[in-house]
């Protein structure tokens, strides 16, 4: 951290701040999945989804730069940004494409 310039050091405390409720991601596994999870599993999707998000924001910042661009990010950068991700991970989320379930659609 200490080679950090002030913009990512400031980038970096809000990303320390963040996170996303429990109750509401176990609510929303609990809809998804039609299972009722623990608590201790709750906390472990958000921690894995923080990561994931962080991950998807900072794909979207370097093509941001790469087209020279300034300002908020946009839809555009985060759709490159998931296929970017995609490319180099491999497939995301279900071990099995699910049908007609798309991150990210135009």
């Amino acid at each position: 951290m200490d080679h950090f310039s002030p913009l990512q050091r400031e980038r970096y405390e809000s990303y320390r701040r963040s996170f996303f409720n429990k109750q509401s991601v176990r609510r929303l596994i609990q809809q998804s999945l039609g299972l009722t999870v623990s608590p201790n599993v709750a906390q472990v999707v958000a921690g894995f989804s923080k990561v994931f998000v962080g991950e998807i924001v900072e794909k979207a910042r370097f093509v941001q730069q790469q087209r020279r661009e300034v300002g908020p990010l946009s839809p555009d950068h985060l759709r490159e940004a998931y296929c970017l991700y995609q490319e180099e991970t491999g497939r995301v989320g279900a071990a099995r494409p699910l049908r007609g379930k798309r991150v990210f659609m135009r």
